[in-house]
């Protein structure tokens, strides 16, 4: 009598993360570097090295990021129809390297042809990346929601690393060797890195099956996948909102803090649009002290469901409305700021007193006046200022300003390229071509730190300036100076310098509010971009049809470009005219009614899923049965 062997027992699923995901981690942070380090150089590369100048500058820098969130549409359509993800990675990352190694050239069809492959590149690559780790976790770690979640977060704080590293390292690099192509060969190295890394790891990665003969889409099929379109459509929607409000923290924010914010920390002065490096730390910190508690106290069951995907996602955009009420709740504790004479040239923006004339109410009200040679005096905003040479009265007797050459004029503006500031200690700050005048002026710059006698306010941007004589002036954090020796190569600007004078905000320290309060502030909308956010990109590659993950992935970015070309555009024009309190109020309103919006949105979504996880199983459960008879 023969015994039949008993049948071994399947292996079990293994629970940690598969190889292949520590291949992209790597390859996400080198390309992230890589694009965020070329990032944070371009806008001065553009309008100073090249000489477009800071609008034509700004409007190539502005139509290059928007490209680069729209071309993933087209990667996402590529990968799932023609090339899969890893072939389709591989295959764009080509152009994208040699983008970052072009860009560095100066000459213009050069750079516009590195642009042009560096959108390309980042936004065919960007969609991909994601869903085939997503694809990877559902082939090899089946079942195993939490830790793919887990791997989506990871994956989310990888991008940030390499942002936050590659911000501060480039610029640096920049400055140490007075060169822009050396600069843009740091990010050029790393993107060939990431994809040496990722290149690695093929074989540990999902395998990919196109079908390219696959028959037409039924009509079941096609209204299937329009359900479920139309299902993301409305909670990616939602998400707009949130990007839109994201997005405020580089402009509407850097606005506030500049005006309304004490910006002194253990003695420095923070520049406006510094406090953002903010983000980045705490979404390190929040995502890396997340993984360390899921690993060490967190559920040891890897099939064990977390929290639902709205409901995080619900829980952020509540976040976000309260994250415009802190905001509104620091506009309102702030003072009333005064109107000022705002004189700019080039990075430097003094604020003097403005003269003043009594009211019919009694009250002494601001005036801004241009007293112009052989001419009437003339009130901003009353009528066009036409003469070419003229003085301006200031609210202090010790401070004159007077102008000549002068180059634009408007009733809201006197331009200049001539001219002379008279301090209240004696000293002059002269301007020559429209330009700070070092020579003329070196006794200003003598000392260790930059103080103008009767301003208000200054504001010297960080970096180094040429002065003549081969000595260039650096600039450092607190408006402190050097002068030292001039060893960097001359800039290529052709555009037009000027000198403007026009109205302004100053309000005294004693009516500011603490920089806290926006330290608060990204402490809160980071927890919310880390429940929207990433969330939002791990169920843009759940919920979507087999055939339409990239391409869905892809869509999810596009909510970015969408937030900032429909709803940021508007709402900017309203910041100026609005008190600050009055306008982060609104946003915070709009942020509620989103959040409770969300509610029935959710609700929704979460039953079609649950009605296709049904379908899905009855499916399989016929087509066994089938095989087994």
């Amino acid at each position: 009598m023969s015994t039949a062997e008993p049948t071994p027992p399947a292996a079990p699923v293994p629970t940690g993360h598969p190889k292949g995901f520590y291949f992209l981690f790597a390859g996400e942070f080198a390309e992230r570097f890589s694009f965020y380090g070329m990032r944070a150089i371009l806008p001065l590369y553009l309008a100073d090295q090249l000489g477009y100048g800071e609008a034509r500058g700004g409007v190539f820098y502005a139509f290059f990021l928007a490209m680069c969130y729209f071309t993933p549409l087209i990667g996402g359509y590529i990968a799932d129809n023609f090339f899969g993800k890893y072939w389709t990675i591989v295959g764009f990352s080509l152009p994208y390297v040699a983008g970052q190694f072009l860009v560095g050239f100066e000459n213009t069809y050069v750079l516009v042809g590195a642009l042009a492959l560096l959108c390309i590149g980042t936004g065919v690559i960007k969609p991909n990346i994601s869903t085939l780790m997503g694809m990877t976790y559902d082939q090899q770690r089946p079942g195993q929601e939490q830790l793919r979640t887990t791997a989506f977060q990871a994956f989310y704080m990888s991008i940030n690393i390499g942002a936050a590293m590659s911000q501060i390292l480039v610029p640096l690099i920049r400055d140490l060797t007075g060169s822009y192509q050396i600069a843009f060969m740091v990010p050029a190295a790393f993107m060939i890195i990431a994809l040496a890394i990722f290149a690695a790891g093929k074989k540990y990665y999902a395998v990919e099956k196109i079908d390219r003969n696959r028959p037409p889409a039924t009509a079941d099929e096609t209204v299937a996948k329009i359900r479920v379109l139309s299902q993301i459509a409305l909670l990616f929607l939602l998400v707009v909102f949130f990007w839109a409000v994201f997005d405020q923290s580089s402009s509407t924010w850097v606005y506030f803090a500049k005006t309304y914010m004490n910006r002194q920390v253990f003695g420095y002065q923070l520049a406006p649009d510094s406090i953002q490096a903010l983000n980045a730390i705490f979404i390190v910190s929040f995502i890396g002290g997340g993984l360390l508690y899921a690993k060490y106290f967190g559920s040891k069951d890897p099939t064990k469901k977390g929290m639902p995907a709205t409901t995080r996602m619900f829980l952020g955009f509540v976040l976000t409305a309260v994250t415009m009420g802190v905001m509104a709740v620091a506009g309102y504790l702030t003072g009333e700021p005064e109107t000022v004479v705002k004189v700019k040239a080039g990075k430097l923006e003094i604020l003097l007193p403005a003269a003043t004339e009594t009211g019919t109410d009694g009250k002494p009200t601001p005036v801004l006046r241009a007293d112009l040679t052989g001419q009437s005096p003339v009130n901003f905003g009353v009528g066009k200022i036409t003469a070419k040479s003229g003085t301006m009265p200031l609210g202090d007797p010790k401070l004159s300003l007077a102008f000549a050459d002068v180059t634009v004029t408007s009733a809201d503006a006197v331009k200049f390229k001539t001219g002379e500031l008279k301090l209240a200690d004696g000293k002059t700050l002269y301007f020559t071509g429209g330009k700070i005048d070092y020579a003329k002026s070196a006794d200003l710059f003598a000392g260790a730190k930059l103080e103008l006698a009767g301003a208000r306010d200054l504001l010297y941007k960080m970096g180094n300036y040429p002065m003549g004589d081969g000595k260039r002036l650096y600039v450092k954090m607190g408006n402190t100076i050097s002068v030292e020796a001039d060893t960097l190569a001359p800039s290529k600007a052709k555009d037009d310098p000027y000198v403007s004078v026009e109205a302004g905000k100053y309000l005294a320290p004693d009516g500011r509010v603490s920089v806290w309060w926006m330290a608060l502030a990204f402490f809160v909308i980071t927890i919310a971009e880390v429940l929207i956010s990433v969330t939002g990109l791990e169920l843009a590659f759940v919920v979507a049809p087999p055939t339409m993950k990239s391409f869905v992935t892809a869509c999810w970015l596009f909510t970015v470009f969408l937030a900032n070309a429909t709803v940021n555009a508007p709402l900017g024009d309203l910041y100026p005219d609005m008190h600050p309190g009055n306008y982060f109020l609104l946003l915070a309103g709009c942020g509620a009614v989103i959040a409770l919006i969300s509610i029935p949105v959710g609700r929704r979504f979460n039953k079609a899923l649950r009605e296709n996880e049904e379908k899905a199983a009855a499916l399989k459960a016929k087509e066994g049965g089938t095989e087994a008879v």
